[in-house]
């Protein structure tokens, strides 16, 4: 089931969503560093959070969960790996960066933006079951079902996600840094 998700057409109504929720996370300069910080194979970390967002909603559709909180959903996938250096070079990595940035990614984002409890479940748990506790809440579930996926693919190289994050990225660019999304949505 998780491989077909590989080979489903991208969601323009599903990027969309990524970019609405997390408008104001893409928009921060830190958010805009991960850009420099390489996460998985040839994936950086700004990428790779994007593409976890998107995974996280349609794993959501694929598996027909009902009634999730979508923004905490993109929020908390977005900020899964905000650790803010590169874990490759291990002068300046936390040692045991697979055990420790979930919290760090935590504490970090807590630093810079405002989060709910499902946001912080996220990105505290992300990384279930190689850290503990489990997840509380459904959202932390579909995480740690698209993180994997995302850096599964991002590895082995199973599915581009080009085309999505095609889409993102000329949206962010164009868009997300340079508009007032307060002034649209409003």
């Amino acid at each position: 089931m998780i491989f077909i998700m590989w080979y489903i057409k991208p969601d323009k109504q599903l990027a969309e969503q990524v970019l609405f929720y997390g408008q104001d996370i893409l928009r921060s300069p830190n958010m805009q560093s991960e850009r420099n910080f390489m996460q998985h194979g040839t994936t950086d970390c700004f990428t790779h959070s994007i593409c976890v967002a998107y995974m996280a909603l349609r794993v959501a559709q694929m598996l027909h969960i009902k009634h999730i909180d979508k923004k905490s959903l993109v929020r908390g996938c977005l900020l899964h790996d905000y650790f803010l250096y590169d874990w490759h070079d291990k002068a300046s990595a936390c040692k045991f960066h697979t055990f420790m940035h979930p919290m760090i990614s935590l504490k970090n984002a807590e630093h810079e933006f405002e989060l709910n409890a499902i946001e912080r479940d996220i990105i505290r748990k992300h990384m279930f079951p190689l850290c503990f506790p489990p997840p509380k809440y459904k959202e932390s579930f579909i995480i740690t079902i698209a993180d994997k996926c995302c850096a599964a693919s991002e590895i082995w190289h199973l599915y581009s996600l080009e085309k999505i994050i095609h889409l993102l990225e000329g949206r962010i660019q164009h868009e997300i840094l340079e508009t007032d999304f307060d002034a649209v949505y409003a």
